[in-house]
């Protein structure tokens, strides 16, 4: 019975000792956290914009749907090819893939070169090459960016406006 009265004395005289350092373990630990907290908030308050009121119906709906945000200028053209409409002789276009720079990313991919594809079935109407466009793209079902229609893609010279809004929508 020494023994074990002797053991609860020592873990009660070494539970009081260790005290104060259990307490500074426990005010570290819960600073932490109130500190990851914070910082995961100020990080998710600095990504998502607040002020939608800024933004016309149109653009909001666009930007809802859209991975991609961007401001490209198309470097390269190529069609895309439907091999079950092509004859021997004959090459049955069915839209076209374009290859552009970035120039400024509102929202997606911080790539500087994008690939991104419009099918004539959504929109009849070519990009032209050199020029800058304001898109919003979304991938496909086969995991490729593709605009959905003419209206994902705006002449640089027409969206002034829209890359205004932009502007003022991702900077709170």
């Amino acid at each position: 019975m020494a023994v074990i009265g002797k053991g609860v004395r020592r873990s009660r005289v070494s539970g009081r000792e260790d005290a104060p350092k259990h307490i500074w373990v426990f005010l570290r630990q819960w600073l932490f956290l109130v500190a990851l907290i914070v910082g995961c908030g100020f990080a998710y308050a600095s990504d998502s914009p607040t002020k939608t009121e800024n933004l016309s119906g149109e653009i909001q709906q666009q930007l809802a749907s859209a991975e991609l945000v961007a401001q490209v200028e198309i470097v390269a053209v190529h069609r895309l090819l439907d091999r079950a409409l092509s004859e021997p002789g004959m090459a049955a276009v069915s839209g076209y893939l374009y290859s552009a720079v970035a120039r400024k990313v509102w929202k997606g991919a911080t790539r500087k070169q994008l690939n991104f594809q419009l099918n004539l079935a959504d929109c009849e109407k070519k990009l032209a090459l050199g020029v800058r466009y304001l898109i919003f793209a979304r991938r496909n079902i086969f995991g490729e960016m593709a605009l959905s229609g003419c209206d994902a893609a705006i002449v640089d010279s027409d969206a002034s406006g829209v890359l205004a809004q932009l502007d003022q929508y991702y900077q709170g």
